[in-house]
């Protein structure tokens, strides 16, 4: 799940080679653990480590490297943690060490594995298609209006990462009326699917478009053979949404920084 995790966040920092530079983007792998940096961007959401304590155990050792490399780009070292599947050893590994959980909330990790996909939900009006480059302008434009608090620039990487016809990436835009409404991306991160970039427009909001838009990507994977699903939110709705559907929480992660 982590793994999907870093190639859906990931993704927005290396959306072109353009964004690439100028978020000064260095993520790398270290111990297997992978370490997303964006050098030139203040976010910690783009500068965390995934996979300490599940991906590979975290030693002394690993945490050292981990520590060095975002000392480098002049970033605290923060690790996203697995509540419940990384070991009280570890943790109390972390806090010996000066590590404490952040205060700015923590996401939701969700699976589907049920035997069958969701049925899609009929919503009055809408259609949904798959987005190529042609559409990468409408799309990204459509999901700013839920991610509005991320700045103008996301709307260009969205953009740029719709044109880059990335391998593994499928990005589908919502439309009621043929009004574009909502949008999804799908990742292929063998042998996970995994969803993001979930949005709805507010003024289409309450008709099921997060749920119809959810069943599609699924029903589109699953008819390609993949039977697990990574989904994140951080919003209760988003998440009732989910379960609704068959969802369930794996866990809640929980970012732990290092304090000076």
């Amino acid at each position: 799940m982590q793994r999907t995790e870093a190639v859906s966040v990931g993704s927005y920092i290396d959306a072109s080679p353009g964004i690439a530079k100028g978020a000064g983007t260095a993520t790398k792998r270290i111990g297997g653990v992978i370490c997303l940096a964006a050098k030139n961007i203040d976010e910690p959401f783009l500068n965390r480590a995934l996979g300490v304590g599940t991906i590979a155990d975290g030693t002394p050792r690993l945490l050292d490297r981990i520590e060095r490399f975002y000392e480098s780009i002049g970033k605290p070292p923060r690790i996203a943690i697995a509540t419940g599947f990384v070991p009280l050893s570890q943790m109390r590994l972390l806090e010996r060490r000066g590590y404490a959980p952040v205060d700015d909330g923590s996401a939701l990790i969700y699976v589907y594995d049920r035997r069958r996909p969701p049925d899609a939900p009929d919503v009055a009006g809408l259609t949904i298609e798959r987005v190529g480059p042609d559409l990468a302008s409408v799309y990204s434009r459509t999901g700013f209006e839920s991610f509005s608090e991320r700045g103008p620039q996301f709307v260009q990487i969205i953009e740029a990462l719709v044109r880059s016809r990335r391998r593994g990436l499928r990005a589908f835009l919502g439309r009621i009326d043929g009004e574009p409404a909502a949008t999804g991306m799908l990742f292929d991160v063998r042998p996970i699917g995994g969803l993001g970039n979930g949005s709805v427009r507010p003024a289409f909001r309450g008709r099921g478009l997060q749920k119809a838009l959810i069943a599609h990507r699924i029903r589109d994977a699953w008819a390609r053979g993949y039977r697990v699903f990574f989904g994140e939110t951080e919003n209760p709705v988003s998440a009732h949404n989910m379960e609704s559907l068959g969802w369930r929480k794996l866990y809640d992660e929980v970012d732990w920084e290092r304090t000076p």
